[in-house]
This record gives structure tokens, sequence and C-alpha cells, in this order.
């Protein structure tokens, strides 16, 4: 597979197949060959084996922020082409399914109409640049880093970064919770502090080679450096130039980021990397992060006194284009106008006056997505499952539900349990980082038939990864043993 892609990228960049898509989308799918398949990815447009046929869209949405127009731009493509379907996904982002490529030209241009793209979205390109849902409002904050998450999830598409060896992770954020889970990326900057010449300056520091997917997870390793907020952007550019130029192209299972410098080393890595910065790096400072206490679920102060964000309970990020189209309605008529997703699949509605509080917490739909929700569903996170994607070994939301909501009956119900679901090795639904971590998997029993089954995970966080306990768990056992797991772990 490595040879075969590298092959096609060298043969056509993945970006000159937009005259061809538009013609594409006249002739029809039949039209499309092979290869072209392929290079759609880089507009984000993905085919899948469950869906013949039909593509999958996967947005860019830096920092996870959107305004109700933008949604119901969206929420448009999804209602008239799109069979409804929306998924929320760990990237703060949306994914969309069931376009036909004879739609796809109509798709573009409502998406532009709203200053929304899907360029670079997937395959060998960096994705959606994630950063604190509640960057800009949150009363504990230590400076607002939305602004600089956005410049480099666009300043840095085209040409330059479209053939890396494989895709790239970036997480930007000023918050001291390290909500936007930076060392599960390729790059994952977070909030410190440094005094230079007399004056303490806020900016980053800097993990590097984070990738949870295939055998071999690992969190990002500190880079010890110390990076202004202005050298956030031409650092990023640096690390894409280096890995562009130096990473792997033989193996894909062997092609991140993680994988370069586990061969150069740290050291190695950042000087090549300080040559193409163009100066030498600050040594690190203060780290500026503590412990993540949490969630977005709920009502949250923000900086502006009398101000609130509620967040929102979408279970595994599967919602559809009506529910959408009510947040946008609710965000106008409660908030500005403005919406946040969450690396936990959720979304938020932020700038409500606290005397409309009571009103909106008692709108229909938050008795659907509820921003009090019991603690075995709050830190629900879930991969796509098999109905849309061909590695996995099971319906991984269906499941997932199945199992929280049978896990909420056995503990408290302030018991918050982060309870990540993956349906195979690639680990989309992080489950190395989760609380509880499930890997899905296939069991013969021993009357001959197969049942859906699950690798069973325990005490990973964003700083550490899970323990494997044990393996292949019938479904039906599942919520007994991880409250049996949760007891010990809270020392029951």
């Amino acid at each position: 597979m490595a040879v075969q892609i590298e092959t096609i990228k060298k043969l056509k960049n993945g970006l000159d197949v937009l005259p061809d898509l538009y013609r594409y989308a006249s002739l029809g799918f039949a039209a499309i060959p092979e290869d072209e398949i392929e290079r759609l990815k880089w507009y984000g447009l993905l085919h899948r084996k469950q869906t013949p046929g039909f593509f999958m869209q996967r947005l860019r949405i830096p920092n996870g922020i959107l305004s109700t127009r933008q949604m119901r731009a969206i929420v448009s493509v999804s209602r008239d082409f799109g069979r409804n379907t929306m998924d929320l996904t760990t990237r703060e982002n949306i994914q969309l399914r069931w376009l036909r490529i004879e739609d796809v030209p109509e798709v573009f241009q409502r998406l532009q109409n709203v200053g929304l793209t899907s360029q670079q979205t997937g395959l060998d390109n960096y994705r959606n640049v994630m950063g604190c849902p509640l960057a800009g409002l949150h009363h504990e904050e230590i400076f607002n880093a939305a602004p600089i998450a956005q410049s480099v999830s666009l300043a840095l598409l085209g040409r330059e970064f479209s053939d890396l060896p494989r895709k790239f992770n970036i997480t930007i954020s000023g918050c001291s919770h390290d909500c936007a889970h930076s060392r599960a990326n390729d790059i994952g900057m977070t909030p410190a502090a440094k005094e230079i010449n007399g004056y303490r300056v806020l900016g980053f520091h800097v993990a590097l080679g984070g990738a949870l997917g295939g055998t071999t997870p690992q969190l990002g390793q500190d880079a010890g450096i110390f990076l202004t907020t202005e050298q956030a952007l031409p650092f990023c550019r640096a690390v894409l130039s280096v890995f562009r130029d130096n990473g792997s192209r033989e193996k894909r299972t062997e092609a991140r980021l993680k994988w370069l410098i586990r061969e150069w080393g740290m050291a190695r890595f950042m000087a090549e990397v300080e040559k193409v910065f163009g100066q030498p790096f600050f040594s690190a400072g203060e780290s500026l992060l503590a412990a993540h206490n949490g969630d977005h679920l709920g009502v949250h102060k923000q900086q502006d006194q009398g101000f609130i964000t509620v967040g929102l309970l979408v279970p595994v990020g599967r919602t559809n284009a009506q529910q959408m189209a009510e947040i946008a309605d609710l965000a106008d008529a409660y908030g500005t106008g403005e919406l946040r997703l969450t690396p936990d699949q959720n979304i938020l509605i932020p700038n409500v006056h606290e005397t409309c509080l009571d009103r909106l917490l008692a709108e229909p739909l938050l008795q659907v997505l509820q921003p009090h929700a019991p603690g075995a569903l709050r830190g629900l996170v879930s991969c796509t499952g098999r109905d849309y994607c061909h590695f996995a070994l099971s319906d991984t939301k269906e499941l997932s539900l199945q199992v929280a909501e049978e896990l909420a009956s056995l503990i408290p119900a302030e018991r918050r349990v982060d309870l990540k679901v993956s349906g195979c090795v690639h680990a989309c639904g992080q489950h190395h980082v989760g609380e509880i971590g499930l890997q899905a998997q296939r069991l013969r029993l021993e009357d001959g038939s197969i049942v859906d089954a699950f690798d069973l995970f325990v005490g990973g966080n964003h700083q550490q990864l899970a323990t494997l306990k044990a393996r292949k768990i019938p479904v039906d056992q599942l919520a007994g043993r991880i409250a049996a797991e949760l007891a010990i772990l809270d020392g029951k």
C-alpha cells in the first residue's frame, strides 16, 4: 500500500485533481479511475467500501469554532445531499456522508459561501488544527490561542505540504487543562511562560510525535523548548518541512512523525527543525498546565461577567441535520450566533446570558442532548464503527452506548467515566488514553457462534497510556467488569 500511495502521489499531486473532480461530477462515479478516488481525499472526499458510489466529506473547522450561518450551510448539505447524517469527531470537526460526486460542486459552493473548506483533510496532509473549545471564553484561561490555531489550520494549506509521508495532527491551546489533548498529536502546544530579558512572556511548550494508532501507540515527547506566540506558525512550518523531506515513505505503518524521531532521536530532530526555523530556540520555561478536571458539558462561567457557556452531550457524536439546525436556532436565540465543537464529540453554545439560562435548559432539544448527563455517558467517545468503516470489527457507536447506559445503572450518576471505544487497532476512538478503553474484537464461543467482544484497557489519560487488563470480554459482561475496575481505581 505504501508504494502504491507514494506512486499515486508522484504521478500527480493530489491538489491537481480539482479540475478533474468537476469533470467527474458531470460524468458520474463510474468514470472515476481508482487512483483518482485516492486523490479526491485531498479535497476531503473519502470513498468507503460500506457505501459504494458515495463519499464521506471531512470538513476543516479550525479550533472547532463555527458560526450558526456556517452550521446552517453544513445542515443544508446534509439535508439535501447526505441523508441527514452528521458525525461530530474527536478533532473538533464534522463529517458528512452519502454524498454523490454529481452533487460535490454544489456542496463545495455552499461551504465556500460561508468560509468553509474540506481541502487537505484526508490522506497524507495535516488535518484540522485543534484548540481549547472554550478558547477566549473560559474564566481560568491563560491566554486565547484560538487565533493561532485558526491561522495555522489555514495558512499552511496548499502545495507546500500536500505530499507528507503520512497524516499529521496539530493542537495549539492556551488552556491550563490540556483539553485539546496535546500529547496525542504530532505537534502539541500548551501554555507556558518564560522570563526573557526581565519580562515574563507567555507562549508555548511543545510535545512532538504523539500518535495513538497501530500496535505501538505513543504520547508526544517534550521537545524542551519555549515558543513565543508569534513563533507558533513558523515552528509548525519548520517541523512539517523536516517531516516532509525526511520521513519514511517505505512502510505506511511506520511513517508517522514518531518513527522519524525514534530513528534520529529528539536532539537531532530538533537540530534539523532549528535549521529550517532559522534562529535558535528558547529553552523551556515554566509550564502553566494543571491537571485536567472534567469536561465541557453543563454550565461554565465565562470571562465576561454574567455570561456562560452551555455544553451539550451528543452521544458518541452521532447527530443529524434536524438536531444541528435546532442547535443553530438556539445559539441565535440565546447566544451570539456561535458554536463550539469539542474533542469529546460534543457541542457548546457560548455567550448565553445567565438571565436566559433557565429558559435554555428547558428547551426540548436539551432534554435529548443533555447538558447534565449521567457520568457514564459524559466521557464516552467512539470511533465511526462498522457501518461506515471497513476496518472496524463491530458497530462501536451502538455497542458503546449500550455498555455506557448499562454502566450508568451500576455506578453513581456523578461518577464521570472517561470511556473511549475503538473498532480496531487504528485507535480512532483513542482507547489507549481512556480511563477505560475498549478495542473491538470478535469472540468464538464454545458452541461455535461468534459474538462481539472488546479488549479492556484501564488507567489511561492524556499523560499516560492505559494498561491492557483483559482480552475479548463479551459485550454482555463489559459493564459489570468496567464497574469493578472503577471501584479499584476509586480505592473501594
